[in-house]
């Protein structure tokens, strides 16, 4: 009785919009109360296949059940990475979760039109996952005692109380979250009626050309004329296909780039290597990251040439917009109509939320490099953050007010030396 007295001033002014929540959500427990009570032998497959189930509630209780388990694993361990361990399977799953029920429960008869574009998003998932998995690994990423260097030095830098509350809502909750919403873009294309499909017809594959290879209950759920992929499929494909290549490309260079950079540390005399000057005695003490030694062939420390002349961050920049092109896929196969009611909400806010989060992690990342390495401060008046775009603004303001030239020494001035020494030594 004390705890309802307690707990329904919390909740009063909540309740009136949880009416407002998603449909799934609402009738996510609903529905699996019923199962495991009306059900002679309740399981995870009976309950997919249940009539009662929505296509999104599996992914849903994933999340939910995700949440206190990757919490947990942080605070028994003290190492707060294992939802970093999940990022290459989480979103894969969650859509595969989704493709499951379209083969398993009755009701998903009527979306046979949909699965030539729903695989065809799954696979570029799964190429996505394949790619960052063989990056995490090659990065002993799964060592269970190695934890995102950002984690450890945001942990130095904050009060206990603050980072324990970054660790509930940020990592253990929003992520998660974030992960699983990734994979509504399927759900808004795998549930269009054939009404609402892009009417397009050149280059495009018909449902009649692909039914005969459905399972039998799929091959009535649209007309035989009904466009499943169009030209802006493979346009996307492309597209998506591309920022994976971008990102594969990046990781690898710069893979490459420090595991030489640390060769070169540790077998270098002292006296050959560069030493960044040290902050005054009270900072060189304190907590905060302090400037690191290179070896001359990797000034500034960092890379700054191919394609780092043009993108600060080109893997961030190519991952965001790998998601970007996931949302692109249900504009390019739905109308008009299909997408509004959708919301906007469904199809482009997951791609928007996993921008904010890498645009805060670049903050982060960014301030560090720059307090181990003094000449990024100079970096970041060459090169935009992320896309190219940003790079031709800051190389216009920068020819116009006339800093840009002096950045140009400090960042470029040393290679450029170290290369016309090359140079002679070769003639």
């Amino acid at each position: 009785m004390a705890t309802s007295k307690l707990l329904i001033p919390i909740l009063k002014p909540i309740l009136p919009y949880i009416p407002l929540l998603p449909t799934p959500v609402l009738s996510l427990f609903p529905s699996l109360l019923l199962h495991i009570t009306t059900h002679p032998a309740p399981s995870s497959t009976s309950f997919v296949s249940a009539s009662t189930t929505h296509p999104l509630h599996a992914p849903l209780l994933f999340t939910i059940l995700s949440i206190p388990v990757i919490y947990t694993l942080g605070l028994i361990s003290g190492n707060v990475s294992w939802v970093d361990r999940l990022w290459p399977f989480y979103t894969p799953f969650c859509a595969g979760l989704l493709v499951v029920w379209i083969f398993v429960n009755d009701e998903g008869a009527v979306y046979g039109h949909n699965i030539p574009r729903v695989g065809l998003m799954w696979g570029l998932q799964l190429l996505w996952s394949i790619r960052l998995l063989s990056h995490a690994l090659k990065r002993d990423f799964y060592n269970l005692k190695s934890e995102d260097y950002r984690y450890t030095v945001f942990r130095s830098l904050v009060p206990r109380p603050i980072f324990s509350l970054v660790h509930i809502f940020v990592i253990a909750i929003a992520q998660p979250i974030l992960l699983f919403s990734l994979s509504l873009p399927i759900y808004a294309i795998m549930s269009l009626p054939p009404s609402e499909l892009a009417s397009t017809s050149k280059y495009g594959i018909s449902f009649g050309s692909i039914s005969p290879y459905l399972p039998g209950r799929y091959r009535n759920s649209a007309p035989g004329g009904t466009i499943v992929l169009n030209l802006a499929d493979w346009v996307v494909s492309l597209l998506a296909i591309g920022c994976l290549i971008m990102e594969y490309t990046a990781d690898s260079r710069m893979y490459e780039f420090q595991s030489t950079k640390h060769t070169l540390i540790k077998t270098l005399p002292k006296d050959k290597l560069i030493h960044p000057p040290r902050p005054p005695s009270k900072q060189s003490k304190s907590k905060l990251p302090q400037p690191t030694v290179y070896p001359p062939s990797h000034h500034p420390g960092f890379p700054t040439k191919g394609i780092w002349r043009f993108s600060r961050h080109p893997n961030f920049a190519s991952e965001q917009l790998f998601w970007v092109t996931q949302a692109l896929f249900v504009i390019a196969g739905s109308d008009s109509s299909g997408v509004t009611r959708r919301g906007d909400a469904c199809v482009w806010a997951p791609c928007f939320a996993l921008s904010i989060l890498f645009c805060a992690s670049t903050f982060l990342t960014e301030w560090i490099t720059g307090r181990k390495f003094p000449v990024y401060s100079s970096y970041r008046r060459l090169v935009g953050q992320f896309l190219p775009q940003e790079t031709f603004w800051i190389w216009l303001v920068g020819s116009i007010v006339g800093y840009r030239k002096k950045h140009l020494e400090r960042v470029y001035g040393p290679m450029e030396q170290i290369d016309r020494q090359k140079r002679k030594k070769g003639q």
